[in-house]
């Protein structure tokens, strides 16, 4: 026997003034309510129209996108005062119920907002003295990642930037490469990011993240939090959660060397390339709003269109190919 939507069965009682619910969040809050367990929201939408509780002036055949689009917006601009959250990509669930202990585990763990834009981040950039990079080989050979922390942290050449750093410091930029096999997920930047993104429709091969201070732990002194960076980068942009890895914990991505490339603004700054195997059953697609025309490049062939590609990868094809960093 089907549980009905209400706990008393019943439609709801009219809430707004004007007669109807007249608002999508609304309408979401009132359902969620309702089943208390994480829905898409196509069926919200469903629970809403068997309920009979969506107004008369919402109509057309897209409505379940305007609602997602509304509660992602909630989420993404309200932050924490949102009365929503997702436990996966594109399922909702109230945050009362975060507290309720007869709502199980696994729907109580949040999944973060998609980024939006290359440098939306918190907290003080991690940047490297150009003084150092300009006495290392960083601008004409790559170092390896392990050796230029190292040798930074030596010369005290590091530190966490203040706005009046950055004229005399480069920031520390992770920028992961996805593994399959012998091939590399390469993508086309798409609006996700930011419409006056300089590399806007350019094919890419690699996930950016601004390394800053709320990067480092106890556990990633090592690499000021870099890994960790980069691993939290893939799970947003490729739409991957804890629950994706049934139970285990994702591997986080390996450093393969760092080098000096120049920056959107065209002020130079430092990577720290990195790769990450993917699971075997890891596939990525168009619906993932971060990726646009996905494909997997095989690694033992240079491409050859490199004017499609952003500045960022074809500094790393660079040195993949002609430096002889590629892995066999």
């Amino acid at each position: 026997m089907m549980r009905p939507l209400f706990e008393d069965g019943m439609p709801p009682t009219i809430t707004p003034a004007g007669g109807t619910m007249d608002s999508y969040l609304e309408i979401a809050e009132r359902v969620l309510r309702g089943t208390r367990r994480p829905m898409s929201a196509r069926g919200i939408l469903d629970a809403a129209y068997q309920a009979n509780i969506v107004p008369d002036h919402l109509k057309g055949k897209t409505q379940h996108k305007t609602l997602q689009a509304r509660l992602s917006e909630d989420i993404l601009h309200r932050g924490n005062d949102s009365r929503f959250y997702r436990t996966e990509p594109g399922i909702f669930f109230l945050c009362e119920f975060i507290s309720a202990p007869d709502v199980p585990k696994k729907f109580k763990e949040k999944f973060p907002a998609r980024r939006r834009t290359r440098d939306l981040q918190r907290g003080l950039p991690l940047g490297v003295s150009r003084v150092f990079l300009g006495n290392s080989s960083a601008g004409i050979s790559p170092l390896s990642a392990d050796e230029l922390f190292r040798s930074a942290e030596e010369r005290g050449a590091m530190r966490y930037m203040l706005p009046q750093d950055f004229d005399d410091y480069a920031t520390i930029w992770s920028f992961s490469l996805v593994r399959r096999n012998r091939s590399f997920l390469s993508y086309r930047i798409g609006r996700y990011r930011d419409d006056r993104d300089t590399f806007a429709n350019k094919r890419t091969i690699g996930f950016p993240g601004l390394v800053t201070d709320s990067d480092y732990s106890l556990f990633s002194q090592r690499d000021y939090g870099t890994a960790d960076k980069a691993l939290s980068i893939l799970l947003l942009d490729l739409d991957l959660s804890l629950h994706s890895f049934q139970g285990g914990e994702p591997i986080k991505p390996k450093p393969i060397f760092a080098l000096e490339a120049e920056g959107d603004d065209g002020v130079g700054v430092l990577l720290v390339v990195l790769e990450w195997v993917c699971p075997n059953w890891f596939e990525p697609t168009t619906r993932r709003l971060s990726l646009n025309d996905p494909n997997w490049l095989d690694v033992s062939v240079p491409p050859n269109n490199p004017d499609d590609f952003e500045p960022w990868s074809n500094a790393v094809f660079s040195l993949l190919y002609e430096h002889g960093l590629r892995q066999e």
